[in-house]
């Protein structure tokens, strides 16, 4: 498989994406930096709250809309509200106004506009891939974003400060680029349908009805839970994890034979691991996805629960250097094994016919993992570390069992439709 080969919808988003997450990481981890500075920590933490919950909502909206007008309809539109947003956004930070409040109320826009477009991508990317090239399509998508935003993030940490009127003015040029792109480039792949007889339903009931049929589906979302505990302890490293290390950690001398030797505190512990992390995606995510290609998606969800476990427990309890670093080494590999087998089961697992919505939900999975993350914190203040380790070995068997679960019924699904297509027709 081949980037070339794949469907001019996968080729244009995968590109644009990857400048656009290039670009936005020197703006966005900075962001309640910004707010803190402008407006307080107490109203920085409200205000960024406010735009995950916009966005969260507006996702709902988006999938049934992908699902009603087209995806190609929906990402134009979201686009358009996007690069408006940035723009006003540049002037806000700009030498002629420098305006906190303005930015946030960009902000809110911006959440509107990828609450739109994010279902419709992610529908639009199962419509045009297929059993043979997901897999491959997935692992370039979650390579490129680790890729850009360990870049961009290395470059706003040094340019935030000091030009951001300029990485603003960059980011909405980017946005121009891609809207252009998208109307240029980009297929339908939904066929709409009207609505049965010609009814005139209301957008409201059209839309409980399209989620009411998500709610309905138990595999799907048991599935989305066995994600959901995966994000959950993903997550962990940010948050209690590396509260745990600041704390815990003590000072400790890293030394490879005799070359070198440095001093290394429980902040610097953190940022070696996710250094770490972040070069074994970068490096290993299509080595590994090619290599995974020869085992079933039970045995890859299987391993990777596994690792989880073994990784996250020792990541949860212990400060000892080498452990920690072979600990991210575990759960690294079980992320490359069970990222592109994700998105191929989910694939599977949604209705054709509301795709969008599907996705929609899905993509809850993300902002539940990151507050799982954050709640790992307080959860931290009342027991050891030890009893840490110990629930993150419960999540990981509960994830096992879910994974279990979802993929016993899929399979029986495909005997079932199997079974229908090779029965003869009554004459």
């Amino acid at each position: 498989m081949r980037f070339r080969d794949l469907h001019i919808n996968i080729r244009v988003r995968l590109l644009t994406r990857f400048f656009s997450i290039l670009v936005g990481a020197t703006i966005f981890p900075f962001m309640s930096i910004y707010f803190t500075e402008k407006l307080g920590q107490a109203i920085a933490g409200v205000l960024m709250l406010s735009t995950v919950i916009t966005t969260v909502i507006i996702s709902f909206y988006g999938g049934f809309l992908a699902d009603k007008i087209g995806r190609r309809k929906v990402m134009i539109m979201s686009q358009s509200v996007l690069l408006g947003a940035y723009s006003v956004m540049t002037i806000a930070n700009s030498d002629w106004l420098d305006s906190a409040w303005l930015t946030y109320a960009m902000l809110l826009v911006q959440s509107v506009g990828t609450g739109m477009l994010f279902p419709a991508v992610d529908a639009m990317i199962i419509d045009v891939t297929n059993q043979e090239n997901r897999r491959y399509v997935y692992s370039l998508n979650y390579w490129s974003i680790n890729l850009a935003m360990s870049i961009g993030a290395l470059g706003g940490g040094f340019l935030f400060q000091t030009h951001r009127f300029e990485l603003f003015l960059l980011f909405t040029c980017v946005h121009v680029l891609t809207l252009i792109m998208f109307v240029l480039f980009m297929t339908e792949s939904h066929q709409t349908k009207r609505n049965e007889q010609g009814r005139n339903v209301a957008v409201w009931k059209e839309l409980l009805q399209s989620y009411r049929l998500v709610a309905k589906d138990r595999t799907f979302l048991f599935f989305c839970l066995a994600v959901l505990l995966g994000n959950a302890l993903l997550n962990q490293k940010t948050y209690y994890i590396a509260v745990r290390l600041q704390q815990e950690f003590g000072s400790q001398l890293l030394s490879v034979a005799n070359w070198f030797s440095l001093e290394i505190n429980g902040i610097k512990m953190v940022g070696i691991m996710q250094t770490e992390n972040t070069i074994l995606v970068a490096m290993g995510m299509l080595l590994v996805t090619k290599w995974i290609k020869r085992f079933s998606d039970s045995l890859v969800l299987r391993t990777g629960a596994c690792l989880y476990m073994i990784g996250f427990a020792a990541m949860g309890s212990s400060n000892m250097l080498w452990i920690l670093l072979v600990a991210v080494f575990v759960v690294t590999c079980g992320e490359l094994v069970m990222t592109p087998v994700y998105q191929s089961v989910i694939a599977d697992l949604v209705n054709d016919e509301a795709r969008g919505s599907y996705m929609a939900v899905y993509g809850l999975v993300g902002h539940g993992g990151r507050l799982l993350g954050a709640a790992g914190i307080l959860v931290g203040v009342l027991v050891p570390s030890w009893m840490m380790s110990g629930l993150y070995i419960l999540l990981g068997i509960t994830m096992l069992g879910l994974f279990q679960y979802v993929l016993k019924q899929r399979q029986q699904k495909s005997e079932t439709d199997t079974s229908s297509r090779n029965t003869p027709i009554p004459v």
